[in-house]
C-alpha cells in the first residue's frame, strides 16, 4: 500500500487523541479475553487502543490492519510487549493458527462496504477463531438520523492541546440509505504553537448492519450468535442503545 492509498494515515497522528478517556470496551475485551485464557487476534486494530492493554495485562495478542500508518503508531508504543502486528485487509487475512478470542472493535465491520465484504470478514472470523474460543463483535446500532438522506450539519465535536498547539475535530456525514451506508468526514484543524492553521480531512465510508444482518453473516460463516448486548457493560439491548456487541461460537 502506497502512503496515497492509506488514507487512514492522514488520521492516526490524532486518532488517539480523538479516543482520549475511551475505555469501557478495553476493560470488557480483557475480562472476556483472560477468561478464555489463549491468544487474542484482533481484526482493525488501528493505533494499538485495545491491543497494547490486553498485551499489558499478559496477553498474547495479534493485531491486524490495512493501515501502515496507524500500525506505525502502535509499534511505537510496543516494545517488549507480547504483540505482533500485521498488515493486511481483514476480508483475505489468513494465518496458519488458532485465537481462543477474536475481536473486531468499535465499528470495525462497518468499513466493510457490501454485504459481501461483511460475510468475508466474518468468514475470516471463523477460520481463526479454535474450538470453544469467542468471537466479540462491536458495532454501533443503527439511528434514525441514519435513514435520513443528504448532508447533515457540520458538527464541531472536540478542542483538544495537541504538541504544544491544539487541535480541534469537526465532523460531516451524508446518510445515503438507499446504499446502506453513511459517507463521514473527518476534519483536523491544527493550530501548532508557531506557524499558520492547517486542515487535514479524511473521508470514509461506515456500513449501516442491523443485529440481523451481523448474525446471518456469522451463520454464512459458520458461527452462532450466542448474545448480543446494547452497550459495553453487556446489558440487553434496547431501541436506545448506542451499540451492538455481539458474541460468536462455532456453530454446532
Amino acid at each position: 500500500m502506497t502512503d496515497t492509498d492509506d488514507l487512514w494515515a492522514l488520521s492516526a497522528p490524532f486518532y488517539d487523541l480523538d479516543l482520549e478517556g475511551v475505555d469501557d470496551d478495553v476493560t470488557m475485551y480483557r475480562e472476556l479475553a483472560i477468561r478464555q485464557d489463549g491468544p487474542v487476534l484482533e481484526l482493525g486494530c488501528g493505533t494499538g487502543r485495545i491491543a497494547l492493554p490486553l498485551a499489558r495485562a499478559g496477553l498474547t495478542v495479534t493485531g491486524v490492519d490495512l493501515s501502515s500508518g496507524m500500525l506505525d503508531v502502535a509499534r511505537a508504543q510496543s516494545d517488549g510487549l507480547p504483540l505482533t502486528f500485521v498488515e493486511a485487509d481483514l476480508r483475505t487475512f489468513r494465518v496458519r493458527r488458532k485465537f481462543a478470542t477474536v475481536l473486531v472493535p468499535f465499528g470495525t465491520m462497518q468499513h466493510m462496504e457490501t454485504a459481501r465484504d461483511v460475510a468475508d470478514a466474518m468468514a475470516t472470523v471463523k477460520r481463526h477463531l479454535a474450538l470453544g474460543g469467542i468471537a466479540i463483535i462491536d458495532i454501533e446500532n443503527p439511528r434514525p438520523e441514519d435513514l435520513e438522506p443528504g448532508p447533515q450539519p457540520l458538527v464541531a465535536h472536540w478542542t483538544r492541546a495537541w504538541e504544544g498547539g491544539h487541535v480541534t475535530k469537526l465532523v460531516a456525514v451524508e446518510p445515503r440509505p438507499a446504499e446502506g451506508v453513511r459517507y463521514v468526514t473527518f476534519h483536523y484543524d491544527v493550530q501548532p504553537p508557531d506557524g499558520g492553521l492547517r486542515r487535514v480531512s479524511h473521508e470514509f465510508l461506515l456500513r449501516l448492519i442491523t443485529a440481523g444482518e451481523l448474525e446471518l453473516a456469522g451463520r454464512l460463516a459458520g458461527l452462532d450468535m450466542v448474545a448480543i448486548y446494547g452497550d459495553y457493560e453487556l446489558s440487553p439491548v434496547t431501541d436506545g442503545a448506542d451499540r451492538l456487541v455481539a458474541t460468536f461460537e462455532h456453530a454446532q
